[in-house]
């Protein structure tokens, strides 16, 4: 599992924040479809991730929706890597990679 790294030094483009507004479970189902993205480019053994909030919720409870950047580090590049997350009723969430 890739390690998450707190060592930004400034918000990338589009970031309002460090940090991801997802809980555990979600960052581990979302780990898996980013990870498949970050091969499908080039890198089979990711590093580290840095994640931060695009745009912070927006809607009704059980189906706010919010943006994430996630930056992967591995392979001598770094991948920055778009998601959408959405609440699906009470507890849990979905996540799309844009």
């Amino acid at each position: 599992m890739l390690s998450w790294s707190s060592m930004a030094q400034s918000l990338p483009g589009g970031a309002i924040q460090e940090g991801s507004l997802a809980n555990q479970k979600l960052i581990q189902d979302a780990m898996a479809g980013v990870l498949v993205t970050v091969a499908s480019q080039g890198c089979e053994k990711p590093e580290e991730f840095v994640p931060y909030v695009r745009e912070m919720p927006s809607g009704e409870v059980g189906t706010r929706v919010w943006r994430e950047l996630w930056i992967v580090e591995g392979c001598d590049d770094t991948y920055p890597i778009k998601l959408r997350f959405q609440e699906a009723g009470a507890g849990a969430a979905n996540w799309t990679i844009e």
